[in-house]
């Protein structure tokens, strides 16, 4: 396994951390600084991980489809979190969840087909929306603009969910 896909897996263990110390932080302001910083290192490992796949060609099948995977994780564990803790709305969460899920129910049906479909620039883009808001809503806590300020991603994330879906019509219409 490279250090690419060592980094990405590292992604997806800090969630567990990151879900402790979020979901601790109710009452403990610490715990929602040491779930930031978490974070902010996991989203950091989503730009190394791809920065270091691409400068030393050491793309990969597993990468393509584990970094999305991580990404989706840490995302919708925060998203998750908030939704609990009242600092978002619960529809906001489920329009995320649910376009993760056709995104990869899209991509489990290219692998049967023997494709890998990376993530797309709007994707990209989603994802780096997310992880932002995410960051500003950890540093400032539970506030009124929270949901709004989570607009912009979800926006980003029906958009790309559309895109991801039109490119892909050929599986739907071509299975039984």
């Amino acid at each position: 396994m490279n250090l690419p896909n060592k980094i990405t897996i590292s992604r997806i263990l800090l969630a567990v951390p990151f879900v402790y110390f979020l979901e601790s932080s109710v009452n403990n302001a610490i715990f929602r600084y040491i779930s930031l910083g978490i974070f902010v290192i996991a989203a950091l490992t989503d730009w190394l991980d791809g920065y270091l796949a691409r400068k030393h060609n050491l793309i990969t099948d597993f990468g393509k489809l584990m970094d999305p995977l991580a990404d989706k994780i840490l995302v919708i564990s925060a998203m998750v979190i908030f939704v609990g803790n009242g600092w978002l709305p619960s529809w906001m969460s489920i329009v995320v969840i649910a376009r993760e899920f056709l995104i990869s129910g899209i991509r489990t049906l290219a692998a049967a087909n023997g494709e890998i479909i990376p993530a797309g620039k709007l994707g990209k883009y989603k994802t780096t929306a997310q992880m932002i808001v995410i960051i500003i809503m950890l540093t400032f806590g539970k506030n009124d603009w929270n949901t709004y300020l989570m607009l912009i991603p979800v926006v980003l994330t029906v958009w790309s969910g559309w895109q991801y879906s039109v490119a892909a019509k050929h599986y739907f219409l071509n299975h039984n």
